[in-house]
């Protein structure tokens, strides 16, 4: 029990010198030295809260004290490994992806529903430009 205490105002004492360093320059004296307590309280809370419920998560609990439960009908290695194997599916995944290629390439000719690459109606080259397009252009930018 000794050792818990020390560790709980350790701790708290550990948080009340950090806040006291941190708030010295910015603060009054009378100012860090009350925030510097109450950092020492709310460390102090913490370490001891984290000091029950640590132990009580990480201890494994006892056979037999769980609800609903008989204890002696399971072995003893029962529910201690786990298996993170899974099946292989790479021929129905195989097989899949051939069904969506394949009807992909009928649809696409059939129904028209497949990708079609864009067409737009106005492309303007710049190899041959017309006279009336540059003039209407440089009059629209003028404009704006």
């Amino acid at each position: 029990m000794k050792r818990s205490w020390r560790f709980i105002l350790g701790f708290g004492a550990f948080g009340a010198l950090l806040t006291f360093m941190f708030s010295l320059p910015n603060n009054p004296f009378g100012t860090t030295l009350a925030r510097s307590l109450y950092a020492f309280l709310a460390f102090t809370a913490i370490a001891v809260v984290v000091g029950f419920v640590l132990p009580q998560a990480i201890r494994p609990a006892a056979p037999g004290l769980e609800k609903n439960a008989e204890p002696a009908s399971e072995p003893a290695g029962r529910g201690t490994n786990v298996d993170v194997s899974t099946p292989d599916e790479g021929d129905s995944l195989t097989d899949l992806l051939k069904e969506q290629w394949a009807g992909g390439k009928t649809d696409s000719g059939n129904n028209g529903t497949g990708f079609q690459p864009l067409q737009p109606k106005r492309l303007v080259s710049l190899d041959n430009p017309n006279p009336e397009e540059v003039v209407q252009a440089i009059r629209r930018l003028t404009d704006e």
